[in-house]
């Protein structure tokens, strides 16, 4: 459903006296353009927290007017959690706005406690307006569903594009009828919500620590609440459209990604677009003639792009649809926003474009969850009204006019919902320090600080979209920052720390199955290894009691031939269970990305021990006594189920 509640209106009860009173003022007013300025009513009540919260903490709703602009507006309110300082130091609060997340999935405890926000300054966590715990919410499910629709390959472009558009059409028209205008959402009236939140709670002035698509709302609250504003922290900023939408933009973030596993590459400052991007050279290409990292990117990203286009993916899983060329570029800005599947994406890419898409799976299915949530409407909002913005615009190809399904997407959420951009924020007046990755910044024009002349940039490689939740030194870095901003320069720890090693597609072996089950968000890692376990344990269990007879009969001079195959079946099942959980832990400790595409290269030559593990039954059937045969039979089933699990999932024969 995509409706609307209506935004709750309070009765209002005045007297005839009042009335007059009223009535006279009104007529005796002097006629101002600040006279006909609607009345601006906000006020702040206790409630009930929507998440759970730190010990002290207070939790209330802000009551503010749906649209600025009408007078007699309809009201909105955004839930907040005040967490107080744990020592009163007199420093500026900070209030935090998430990107594209509800208040009520922030891990309010982590953010002000565990990361010591809240140690000597008040930290305040507010929903923006529009957000799922506000009211109104901007949920759009039929456009959640027709996003999720666009990115299959049944029917052109220009259709599925259409089928978006129209849903978004539906939505607006479903929030007109409910006196809602999207307009309304924005990043201006979004900063003047922060103005009256800070009013309200008695704050002189703040600092605003905004993630992802909120950098807007943060960047243009000093000028909505001139001295209002202390500093502004940007965790991952993110401007226009949400993601990275052009193929020039994921070209050139996949460049800066593979140069972290071929360090021979350059990354020169305007990549080509993978549309116009040229054919690997051959390998007697002189130095200054090879292919630059962005052209290698690009043309992995068209290969894979050309290999979908002719075979469109048929993906598993409960909610499986059938993946184009289109869809590539979807998936991978999605992937460029997870360390983990940013690290496995060039194998990913180049399993692709030589015809293995089962490999894609897990990201996909992750993608597309992703892309289709109920969150992603206010960012698309958001994003219309910031469009223009210093780090708005991607590079691209300036020859190149084709625009990418993604790009479509968000120009029809911007008709559709009628937001125009909003005017640039000027110079702001305050220090901004903004933390990003590298792989995000390579797909922008400019650096979101490039209007900010007070502006401090902390990059942290292999971070993702948000480098505070995946790196402890971004974290250290913010801390320092806010301690004393005037004073910060460096970041006192590896800026490397949250980097995960890229794969290298020697050492992978390629499995949809395992990694469709060790990304899985039901504990399958853990459940896909209990038959291995128990095998590990039953293999090493015999072979120590086969090694203790075996070294008894030698020392009683008692012939220990016969025994010896006997040990067949249990010393090589125990190298393989153990050989292969020593190759497991060292691939999660050292390339954890491996497990989103498949299994370390060892661990199917691995499997050679366990077929012989398998032949040495045979002598244990024929020495067996008749008593002991239902012991064999329970453990050669136990064999047989190990064979028929590494067959599935290791070597992925089916």
């Amino acid at each position: 459903m995509h409706r609307i509640d209506r935004p709750r209106s309070r009765p209002i009860a005045v007297g005839r006296g009042a009335v007059a009173a009223l009535t006279l003022g009104l007529l005796l007013m002097p006629t101002s353009p600040a006279a006909a300025a609607p009345m601006v009513a906000t006020e702040v009540t206790a409630a009930e927290c929507v998440t759970t919260v730190p010990g002290g903490s207070r939790c209330g709703v802000l009551t503010v007017p749906l649209s600025r602009t009408v007078p007699d507006s309809a009201e909105a309110t955004l839930p907040y959690v005040l967490v107080p300082a744990a020592l009163e130091t007199g420093r500026p609060p900070l209030v935090y706005l998430a990107g594209g997340s509800a208040l009520s999935s922030l891990d309010i405890q982590r953010l002000a406690v565990e990361d010591g926000l809240a140690a000597d300054r008040d930290v305040v966590f507010v929903e923006r307006r529009g957000g799922l715990d506000a009211t109104p919410s901007l949920d759009c499910a039929p456009a959640n569903a027709a996003i999720r629709a666009s990115l299959g390959a049944h029917g052109d472009r220009a259709a599925r594009v259409a089928a978006v558009d129209a849903a978004f059409a539906s939505c607006t028209a479903s929030w007109q009828e409910d006196g809602v205008v999207p307009s309304d959402f924005g990043v201006a009236p979004a900063a003047a919500d922060l103005r009256d939140l800070r009013q309200q709670l008695g704050y002189a002035r703040w600092t605003i620590l905004a993630v992802g698509t909120s950098a807007g709302v943060a960047l243009a609250a000093p000028d909505v609440d001139p001295g209002g504003v202390d500093g502004v922290v940007l965790d991952g900023p993110d401007l226009g459209a949400p993601g990275i939408v052009s193929a020039g933009g994921v070209a050139a973030a996949l460049a800066v990604v593979r140069a972290r596993v071929e360090p021979q590459g350059t990354v020169p400052s305007v990549p080509a677009a993978p549309q116009a991007a040229a054919a690997e050279e051959p390998e007697s290409a002189t130095p200054d003639t090879a292919p630059s990292e962005p052209t290698r990117s690009a043309g992995i990203l068209t290969a894979a792009t050309d290999a979908l286009v002719a075979a469109p993916h048929r993906t598993s899983g409960a909610h499986a649809i059938t993946l184009g060329g289109d869809a590539l570029l979807a998936i991978a800005s999605h992937a460029l926003s997870e360390p983990i599947a940013q690290a496995a994406l060039p194998v990913l890419l180049s399993s692709i474009a030589d015809g293995d898409s089962t490999v894609l799976d897990p990201v996909a299915n992750d993608a597309i969850a992703r892309l289709g949530d109920s969150g992603g409407i206010l960012d698309r909002v958001l994003g219309c009204s910031t469009t223009g913005w210093p780090g708005a615009a991607e590079r691209s190809d300036a020859e190149v006019t084709t625009t990418t399904l993604l790009e479509d997407v968000a120009a029809a959420a911007c008709s559709s919902f009628a937001v125009g951009a909003t005017p640039p924020p000027g110079a702001i007046g305050t220090s901004v320090f903004v933390l990003g990755a590298p792989e995000q910044a390579a797909a922008l024009a400019g650096p979101v600080a490039g209007g900010t002349a007070d502006a401090l940039v902390a990059v942290f490689p292999g971070s993702g979209a948000v480098p505070s939740a995946s790196s402890a030194c971004a974290r250290v870095a913010m801390r320092a920052w806010l301690s004393d901003p005037a004073s910060y320069r460096a970041a006192l720890c590896d800026a490397d720390d949250a980097a995960v090693a890229v794969v290298d597609r020697a050492d992978v072996a390629a499995s949809p199955r395992w990694a469709q089950q060790t990304s899985s968000d039901a504990g399958g890692g853990w459940s896909l290894l209990v038959l291995p376990i128990l095998f590990g344990l039953v293999t090493i269990g015999w072979s120590v009691a086969w090694g203790y007879r075996l070294i008894t009969q030698a020392l009683r001079r008692q012939p220990v031939q016969d025994g010896l195959l006997l040990g067949i079946a249990p010393v090589f099942g125990a190298t393989w269970a153990i050989g292969g959980a020593v190759v497991l832990v060292r691939a999660a400790t050292s390339s954890p990305a491996i497990a989103l595409v498949g299994v370390p290269a060892a661990l199917p030559w691995l499997s050679i021990a366990l077929l012989v593990s398998c032949l040495g039954l045979v002598p244990v059937w024929q020495g067996a006594h008749r008593g002991s045969r239902l012991r064999i039979a329970a453990l050669s089933l136990l064999w047989a189920a190990t064979a028929g699990w590494t067959a599935l999932f290791v070597l992925a024969w089916w």
